[in-house]
């Protein structure tokens, strides 16, 4: 075995799922997911926003890069967060969001604030989303609207083939449920989440991680083997404390990401149009009614209405310390594009624009210019006393409560230990983590590592 391959464990058999649906319901929801006719009014399907060759995630270069945040079917509205990648989505973690003891954090849940309690769920929301393909009326979803589209368009032979001659004289809810079913089963299928990237093969003993590439696999998992639990490397950059790989390969294969929810210190993005939205008459439905004052309230925008308690508003009530927390999304395709020149964007809001501004501003978000200063969150005004300039904007919801590791503290160059952090979880983490440049170069090679497609099945 060559050295580059000698710290995996013992070439570990790698379970794939298994299929759950028949390759007629998969074909069925592959021509349902590039439907533009779809949406209201035609011009938008489930791909404009969800483009394989940028690996599921948003495919035009520009407004990745100069919005961060994508446009709906109506012209002049636009989405409050980027498109999360839809690769592996019906292998996460669902079911409604929840606090887990073990992992000491909320999990479960799709999109970035856990609305949607199963893949089924989804695919659905931005069918109904006035930003996004908008088949609604007043703010409520119309399954009708969707049923109807299918029933008197180029797709309904081949629905009818799948569901059957009289599939359209069920009940709408019936038909809207195999709509949904059918574009999950694309979803789960090898076509869309193929577990073929260089780091599937490097598991299975197919090819070789580079010494740059290795290095950025150790310093993500935090050790030797690149494995949980194996023998701790010399650094960490806690990529694993939210972004998980499977410690039984034989049940089933790393999804690189824990479903858990985090608040890490996002600056807010200004260059999101949807702070422009503020028009009532024109978007009664999706429209910002707090214009340049808004701010996403992650996982408490959702729960807390869901469980009917009095809505939140940022800096208001956080008992359940929610606000501001997002779903950390699988870093599988991470990097998958079409080309060298084309930029992505990322975080929920779209705020930064390549995997090493990512990477940098988790090495040093507490950092200003005059080394070995620290911003403090959890003081009352964090930049009162700076003398140097913050490497980062201001956090989009600056909350100590729940932000990751607020005072940015690291026992990394014997920081001492305080009542503050003594027994914290998040000691060492997010904020200060004293990686190189070199090193946050690796973490960005090992990344790239996960995209799709580098070898077949």
């Amino acid at each position: 075995m060559p050295w580059l391959m000698a710290f995996r464990s013992d070439e570990p058999v790698v379970r794939l799922p298994k299929a759950k649906y028949s390759k007629e319901v998969v074909e069925l929801g592959r021509m349902l997911f590039r439907d533009k006719g779809l949406s209201n009014p035609p011009g938008q399907a489930c791909i404009s926003c969800h483009d394989p060759a940028a690996g599921y995630t948003y495919p035009d270069s520009e407004v990745n890069k100069v919005y961060g945040t994508v446009p709906g079917v109506v012209v002049g509205r636009y989405g409050n967060r980027r498109p999360p990648s839809l690769a592996y989505s019906p292998f996460l973690t669902a079911g409604l969001p929840h606090y887990d003891k073990a992992a000491l954090a909320w999990v479960g849940g799709l999109f970035w604030d856990g609305r949607a309690k199963s893949s089924l769920e989804q695919v659905q929301f931005p069918l109904f989303n006035p930003n996004e393909m908008n088949n609604q009326i007043h703010g409520v979803g119309q399954p009708a609207m969707v049923v109807e589209k299918i029933k008197t368009g180029p797709l309904a032979g081949a629905f009818k083939k799948v569901y059957g001659a009289n599939v359209f004289s069920l009940p709408v809810e019936q038909v809207f449920g195999k709509i949904s079913e059918a574009i999950v089963a694309y979803e789960a299928s090898p076509e869309v989440s193929p577990f073929t990237s260089k780091y599937d093969a490097y598991l299975e003993g197919k090819a070789e991680l580079t010494p740059q590439e290795l290095l950025g696999l150790r310093l993500a998992t935090g050790t030797l083997t690149g494995r949980p639990g194996g023998l701790p490397f010399k650094k960490s950059a806690h990529c694993m404390d939210c972004h998980g790989a499977s410690f039984d390969l034989s049940v089933g294969p790393d999804l690189w990401t824990n479903s858990c929810y985090a608040n890490l210190g996002v600056p807010r993005n200004k260059a999101s149009l949807y702070f422009k939205m503020t028009d009532h008459k024109k978007n009664p439905d999706g429209y910002n009614a707090r214009g340049d004052e808004y701010v996403d309230m992650g996982l408490a925008g959702f729960i807390y209405p869901y469980y009917g308690w009095s809505p939140r508003k940022p800096h208001g009530p956080d008992p359940l310390q929610l606000i501001g927390t997002f779903k950390a999304p699988t870093l599988r395709n991470v990097d998958k594009r079409p080309n060298a020149g084309f930029v992505k964007s990322y975080m929920h809001n779209g705020y930064f624009k390549s995997l090493k501004d990512v990477v940098h501003f988790y090495n040093a978000r507490n950092l200003t210019d005059v080394p070995g200063e620290l911003i403090d969150y959890t003081k009352p005004d964090p930049y009162a006393a700076l003398k140097g300039k913050p490497l980062f904007p201001p956090p989009e919801y600056l909350d100590a409560n729940t932000l990751i590791n607020p005072t940015g503290l690291s026992a990394a160059r014997g920081a001492p230990t305080t009542p503050s952090n003594a027994m914290d979880p998040d000691a060492m983490q997010i904020g200060n983590l004293h990686l190189t440049d070199k090193e946050e170069d690796a973490i960005v090679a090992f990344l790239k590592c996960l995209s799709d497609g580098y070898f077949k099945r």
